[in-house]
């Protein structure tokens, strides 16, 4: 890629972002190494090897990685014997190797199924090197966290005991040096000078000690000397110590020749452990930055809510849709709208789509592949190569002119801008109708009219704008594809509190008709706005018939399941019972045709056929159970029942009304002159309650009864209150009630009936069943 166009478009501030999440220094050198794939099978191999890692990674949340020390140095001195690593620098060695063998280890991670992602084996090899494994255990047995050989090594542990021996030998020899020379000494403590043990003697009684005066007090009173016999002492231990030093220096020389053995295996370390941490950072960034990978199955530019990761959460999504007839897109809007940082998002995208295969945009996001990507943004202007700045801009937009093939992506910022409008228009048009004929696609921002014009004449291009808030005349920084864009100069001039005359002159200078193109222009966003609400509450209410089709769809699921269930579960129960009868009466048989017929055997049949009987209760009663469950998760999936409903009976549709809601499903329900309960399954609403045309009247009658009670009155009363019952079943639509008369002397029997008979309103009228009253009782239909 174009070495200007990665510096215009932020790639190496988005490289820092990913090195920044390398664990190693080798990851972040072979980071900005990694080649930019312009073919989709490389590219596609880079995507699976990414999200192989991310997928470990979510297989393993708990996995934490270990940083790696920086020996890349203590790699190279291993080949010169004229260096020797130190004791801390074999010991980052030995981490180094752990952590890499704990790398290799989460690229050979098995899945639950056993598998592995193969695709991540030749990263880190396919198996670990044992001599480098051998190598770490020696620097951890031998090294401890400061890079000192440990106190317990064994070849330590006798030369650091002679050692302890000396100096209590010299400690004990002081002390009774000082016992006896108590009127000599200035303290009865010992003092240390040099790593060598003195005693304190008075200036004036340092004749009284044979030995070598060491040193003296500051004062002069005070001589610190070495009698002869402590002499010795000292020297003998400070060459103690002098040859722990010599087996600590042997301990690391062996710890170098072992690490100069495996030089080769840990260049080769190296590498892997580079190019490994490389991706795995990368992984790391587009697991943080919420980035999925593109479809290479797609040549098509098609950003879905891209967001710019320097941007941070000021970045607002942009969405780009083009046709594949597409190949060059006219970006205008006003100044600080965001269209520089609309084709800089591309362009950054255009380059990690062919970095990595992610990016920061929903799923199902593509790009084409480029070969090649040239920007021209920002100002060329430069005193010392006397360009001003329309040179600068044309010696680059030259270069790329000169360079462009059928596969690049142009993407020039202001356009013919910096000089004569007329002349840079012109410019400006020509360049884009070349990189029409050369280049696979080009983005041009501008404010030239001219170029507005031509992508509406040309099928190939499409005019784009940046959205403006006419309410508060402030950009939204949303991209719409298929306007122009208005530069919003006037209203920009006008926020930023330029005098009314002024911009009244301006309006007048700029004519009508640019007045009344603005004015179509936004006309058309108004109506693109309310076709996007539209569109909006087209797509919740097709989403919301969208889960109420899944709902009914796991509802008939869910009643088929429980049906075939039951009949499963009643079928092997029935096999069951089936096989233990047989064997059961195949016995009885074989009893009965032996011998006499006893009362033993009669019993034993008896209570054969009982069992019988009672299974099949009990199989009615888990059914009837069962029903009642399936009905109620049925009911109310298509109507309401409840009182007073007028309803369709049974298989024969028998017209009845619903007198009351006895629970579970089940309903008393008046049929004619007869009351039955049946189940809401065998219930359905008439069509004719479905019709929209309903008839509104008022009444002052009360409500009827459904039985009246006339007990206890004369016949005057009681055909009075009949009378009022009968007005209100017809004001009210009841088609049948009962009449509790009683037996007595048949007055109020005989006197209701002649009564009914004279009603033109009373269809029929008969005595209730025995079970429900007798003649005692009387029905009435109407």
């Amino acid at each position: 890629m174009h070495h200007k166009s990665i510096e215009d478009l932020a790639f190496q501030q988005v490289l820092s972002q990913i090195q920044a999440m390398a664990l190693s220094e080798e990851g972040r050198t072979e980071l900005p190494k990694l080649p930019f794939l312009y073919d989709k099978e490389s590219l596609g191999k880079r995507q699976t090897q990414l999200a192989s890692l991310l997928r470990l990674r979510s297989l393993q949340p708990n996995t934490s990685l270990s940083s790696f020390p920086s020996v890349a140095e203590q790699v190279k001195h291993l080949s010169d014997p004229r260096f020797s690593l130190e004791g801390s620098e074999l010991y980052d060695l030995g981490w180094y190797i752990r952590s890499s063998h704990q790398l290799h280890q989460f690229c050979h991670s098995a899945l639950d199924d056993g598998t592995t992602f193969a695709v991540l084996h030749p990263l880190m090899g396919e198996s670990f090197s044992q001599e480098l494994l051998t190598l770490a255990q020696a620097i951890e047995d031998t090294l401890d966290a400061s890079g000192q050989v440990k106190e317990s090594h064994p070849a330590l542990r006798t030369l650091r005991k002679q050692v302890e021996a000396a100096k209590q030998e010299r400690s004990r020899y002081c002390n009774q040096f000082i016992q006896r020379n108590k009127e000599a000494v200035q303290s009865d403590q010992e003092a240390l000078r040099d790593g060598r043990l003195v005693i304190p003697v008075r200036s004036d009684r340092r004749a009284a000690v044979q030995g070598f005066i060491t040193s003296t007090s500051s004062s002069g009173s005070t001589v610190f000397m070495e009698p002869y016999a402590l002499v010795e002492m000292n020297n003998s231990v400070v060459m103690a110590q002098n040859q722990i030093l010599i087996e600590i220096a042997k301990i690391l020389a062996e710890l170098n020749a072992k690490a100069g053995m495996c030089r080769l295996e840990l260049i080769d370390l190296l590498a892997k452990v580079g190019r490994t941490d490389a991706l795995l950072s990368i992984a790391q960034w587009t697991e943080n930055y919420d980035a999925h990978a593109t479809d290479l199955s797609c040549d098509q530019v098609n950003l879905l809510e891209a967001r710019h990761p320097l941007l941070g959460k000021k970045a607002v999504p942009i969405s780009i849709k083009l046709d594949e007839v597409i190949k060059a897109v006219v970006i205008s809007g006003p100044n600080a709208g965001g269209k520089t940082v609309t084709i800089k998002t591309v362009g950054l995208f255009a380059l990690l789509n062919q970095f990595c295969g992610y990016l920061p945009a929903k799923e199902g996001s593509s790009l084409p592949l480029f070969d090649n990507v040239f920007t021209d943004i920002g100002d060329e202007q430069s005193i010392e190569a006397a360009l001003s700045t329309f040179s600068g801009h044309m010696k680059q937009v030259g270069m790329i002119l000169r360079s462009i093939s059928s596969r690049s992506l142009v993407i020039l910022d202001e356009l013919g801008s910096g000089t004569d409008p007329v002349e840079g228009s012109a410019i400006a048009r020509s360049t884009l109708e070349y990189c029409l004929q050369h280049a696979a696609l080009t983005l041009v921002t501008s404010h030239h009219g001219v170029l507005k014009q031509f992508a509406y004449a040309k099928q190939e291009v499409i005019n784009a704008s940046m959205e403006f808030n006419e309410h508060s005349h402030l950009p939204t920084f949303r991209v719409i594809q298929g306007l122009p864009g208005e530069s919003h100069a006037l209203d920009t001039a006008r926020l930023m509190l330029l005098p009314d005359e002024v911009l009244a002159k301006a309006e007048q200078y700029l004519g009508s008709e640019a007045v009344q193109i603005g004015s179509i222009i936004k006309d058309l966003e108004a109506k693109r706005r309310e076709l996007e609400r539209e569109e909006r509450e087209m797509h919740q209410r097709f989403l919301a018939l969208q889960r109420e089709v899944k709902e009914i769809q796991l509802k008939e699921l869910r009643i088929k399941q429980r049906e075939t269930q039951l009949k499963q579960e009643q079928t092997t129960s029935l096999n069951r019972f089936l096989l233990e009868k047989r064997k059961e009466l195949e016995n009885l048989v074989s009893d009965l045709k032996q011998g006499e017929l006893t009362k033993t055997k009669t019993k034993s049949v008896k209570t054969f056929v009982q069992t019988i009987e009672e299974k099949v209760k009990l199989s009615e009663q888990e059914l009837g159970e069962a029903e009642e469950a399936l009905e109620e998760d049925t009911s109310g999936e298509d109507v309401v029942l409840s009182e007073g409903m007028d309803v369709l009976c049974g298989t024969a549709k028998r017209e009845g009304k619903i007198l009351k809601d006895l629970g579970k499903g089940r309903f008393l329900v008046a049929l004619g002159s007869m009351r039955m309960t049946l189940k809401a399954s065998q219930l359905s609403v008439p069509k004719r309650q479905e019709t929209a045309v309903s008839v509104m009247f008022q009444s002052s009658a009360a409500e009827p009864k459904l039985t009246l009670d006339v007990r206890g009155m004369t016949l005057e009363q009681a055909l009075a209150a009949l009378d009022t019952q009968l007005e209100s079943a017809l004001v009210h639509g009841m088609t049948t009630f009962s009449i509790i008369h009683g037996y007595g002397d048949g007055i109020l029997s005989k006197g209701i009936g002649e009564y009914l008979r004279s009603q033109r309103s009373v269809k029929d009228h008969r005595f209730a069943l025995p079970e429900d009253g007798g003649m005692g009782k009387t029905y009435v239909m109407l």
